[in-house]
């Protein structure tokens, strides 16, 4: 590679599209926001060409926003392209997307046997580099994917590796893909824009944001917004119409909790700073992109189950409470103005010594010269 030559960067995160164009709509979760802000901020240097692989939502074929070039993947939509017909249809998109694909390098964190064709066409076939992100910490956890599915893990098992560079968030990432394939990675943790400016929020909620999933147990939230009455509760969660009646009714009933189905990625923050405690109950993660958001409000974070690399307790960003409801109570009764202030200068510390998007894409960069090289 010449000196001052242009690095060819692709992303595949398929939901990844009503990001870049919000007249969209659909569902995303933090592995297509985490690659929509790095596509977006490596665009913004002339070294590199960004193509984005996106998914079906009745756009062009090709579309430029923002100087990243997104390309559709025909008959992606699950919803409108649902027969054993289609699947095999999109399977050939894919793959005809990939050997058209002119990059140096594909990036990913599609944590699916989608990863095999990836490996086989751009590594094996082409010669090209193959990069994967882990989203969550079961993409690191390959007994996980054993128990889940034989075809799968094989598959998936055998595209980890040949992938060129392997890039965890947490160093627990690490720990779990070591046991279990003994590769070697890197932690380049996720990024976002850092914003200048006061802290001093006006603090009037109880948050809780993410897509609807069994693993994200939203009954939790639930719980506990109806064992602290005097709160005020404030649940945002797309992808309204996977939620089970069950759980419609019990937010029904619960008169804390407001429920909000969707608010467009720009204006969501704002949710975020208006928080005097941002609540997570998954039952596993990677790092969250919403603790990230907590971080950017100056808002303390409850967590059920999730705690990245001890940094709740290590950095005193919030509280572990290890599925304890009793103890979650107690926290949120601690938080009084001077705690919630005390608990959000440690975040937006935390958030500009690790995840300033302007040090992340450098880091990226710099990993992306060596491959192209």
């Amino acid at each position: 590679m010449k000196p001052h030559s242009t690095i060819a960067v692709s992303f595949f995160m398929k939901d990844a599209y009503p990001l870049f164009n919000p007249s969209y709509s659909g569902v995303f979760g933090g592995a297509e926001v985490d690659l929509y802000m790095l596509s977006r901020e490596l665009a913004k240097n002339n070294q590199f060409k960004i193509t984005f692989f996106v998914g079906d939502y009745g756009q062009p074929d090709v579309d430029i926003i923002d100087k990243v070039t997104l390309v559709k993947l025909k008959f992606s939509d699950l919803h409108r392209y649902v027969s054993p017909y289609y699947k095999i249809i999109r399977r050939l998109y894919i793959a005809k997307a990939l050997f058209t694909d002119s990059s140096d390098i594909l990036v990913t964190k599609t944590a699916s046997d989608t990863l095999g064709l990836m490996v086989l066409i751009n590594k094996l076939l082409k010669c090209k580099k193959v990069v994967f992100k882990c989203g969550s910490d079961i993409d690191a956890d390959i007994a996980y994917w054993k128990q889940k599915n034989l075809f799968i893990y094989y598959i998936y098992k055998l595209s980890l590796k040949f992938v060129d560079a392997f890039i965890c968030q947490t160093r627990n990432q690490q720990v779990l893909l070591d046991a279990g394939l003994a590769a070697r990675s890197s932690i380049i943790k996720n990024g976002f824009p850092l914003h200048e400016g006061s802290s001093a929020f006006a603090k009037e909620h109880i948050l809780w944001v993410s897509r609807y999933d069994y693993m994200k147990q939203p009954e939790l939230f639930i719980r506990l917004a109806r064992a602290m009455p005097g709160e005020q509760f404030v649940m945002i969660m797309p992808g309204a119409e996977k939620i089970p009646a069950a759980t419609v009714a019990e937010i029904g009933k619960t008169d804390n909790l407001t429920f909000i189905d969707n608010v467009p990625f720009h204006a969501i923050q704002d949710y975020f700073n208006r928080a005097k405690c941002f609540v997570n109950t998954s039952s596993f993660e990677g790092f969250p992109n919403t603790f990230i958001q907590a971080f950017l409000g100056a808002t303390p974070i409850l967590s059920f189950y999730v705690n990245p690399d001890r940094c709740l307790d290590t950095y005193g960003l919030g509280c572990f409470c290890n599925g304890n409801l009793q103890e979650a109570v107690a926290f949120i009764n601690s938080l009084d103005e001077e705690t919630i202030k005390q608990y959000g200068n440690h975040a937006r510390q935390y958030a500009a010594e690790n995840h300033n998007i302007a040090h992340i894409t450098e880091q990226y960069r710099q990993l992306f010269i060596q491959m192209a090289c």
